[in-house]
């Protein structure tokens, strides 16, 4: 049975069939399944897998080449270096599997969410009771943030690309990885998750609004840090995390250094970085929240709504940064380009 992806060409095809040797075989795909191939004849019970630019930890290796035959049902973001013209199309709305796609991009928000939220009430009462003040649970946090992105990761990549964070959909949407419906379905599923994710929290643990007021990653003391001030680091963190996750999970050009084994454990690795480093930088600052869903979800939970502004200026800020210096060192160009 023949497991693998098919040919797009974006990995070693031999080595692959050599592997897995493919079985002769008229069957036909069933309709509605999602194939990277757009020739060969498959099985009926081969894998469907879909082709998505911005796959995280897939560094573009499960996409199509430019040159491919489509049909209606391509999703934009399936071929390599797409046109602005249709990133911006309005055409994959129309279909349907994005929209259950975003579904599991609002299930898979929620879990991370809850997640969070309940080792954050652990742990940041340990903040006051240790001799190392916050750096304890600072770092329990760090350890269990590189397991939690890069088991999702793994667990999601092949499905929705694994994002679980607009920072995230908003970067490959800059550069032109996603399209713009899919960006538009999967931030407002991951922002509904989030806010159920944190709701989640508030039942299971019984708590009141206001024990969701201070969340690490989620909370700025107004009377201690300027607007300006939080703007600055909440872009400048969010771009180094986007960075980072571009280079080590997106970039075609490290697909054969890191691949899609060792990717999601860098970007958590990446992301684990970002996270210990905010937290001890600003007082009345616990840290930059690298995920603007889950601080609306704890917002909403804890209906406080102070500075939330900034976890969303901040990402688009980023984003926009990032998509910028992508493109212009393009992956797909060669020559004076």
């Amino acid at each position: 049975m023949d497991h693998h992806l098919t040919p797009a060409r974006s990995y070693d095809m031999e080595k692959n069939n050599s592997v897995h040797p493919r079985q002769s075989t008229t069957e036909q795909v069933p309709k509605g399944s999602q194939i990277l191939s757009t020739s060969s004849p498959l099985p009926s019970d081969s894998v469907a897998t879909d082709a998505f630019l911005g796959r995280l930890g897939g560094a573009q290796r499960f996409s199509l080449p430019s040159t491919s035959t489509t049909t209606p049902s391509t999703p934009a973001d399936a071929l390599r270096d797409p046109p602005w013209s249709s990133i911006l199309s309005f055409s994959d709305f129309r279909n349907p599997r994005l929209w259950k796609l975003a579904l599991i991009e609002g299930v898979g928000t929620a879990t991370q969410v809850f997640l969070s939220g309940v080792l954050g009430v652990a742990v940041l009462p340990t903040a006051t009771e240790t001799s190392v003040g916050a750096v304890f649970p600072v770092a329990i946090a760090s350890i269990v943030q590189i397991f939690q992105i890069s088991l999702f990761i793994y667990a999601a990549g092949p499905i929705t690309g694994a994002h679980f964070n607009p920072l995230i959909t908003m970067g490959t949407f800059a550069a032109r990885l996603s399209s713009l419906p899919r960006t538009i379905l999967y931030v407002i599923l991951q922002c509904l998750g989030a806010i159920v994710g944190a709701y989640l929290v508030r039942a299971a643990l019984g708590l009141s609004p206001i024990s969701l007021h201070v969340v690490p990653g989620c909370y700025i003391d107004s009377g201690l840090v300027a607007p300006a001030e939080a703007f600055a680091f909440e872009s400048v963190m969010c771009f180094v995390q986007l960075f980072l996750a571009f280079g080590l999970g997106l970039d075609p050009r490290n697909g054969t250094a890191f691949g899609p084994s060792l990717a999601p454990i860098l970007i958590g690795l990446s992301s684990a970085l970002t996270l210990f480093v905010s937290s001890f930088a600003r007082l009345g600052y616990l840290g930059t929240s690298l995920n603007p869903a889950r601080c609306l979800g704890f917002m909403a939970a804890g209906e406080r709504f102070t500075y939330h502004w900034v976890h969303w200026v901040g990402p688009i800020m980023a984003s926009t940064v990032n998509g910028v210096l992508y493109w212009l060192v393009p992956p797909y160009k060669t020559g004076s380009s």
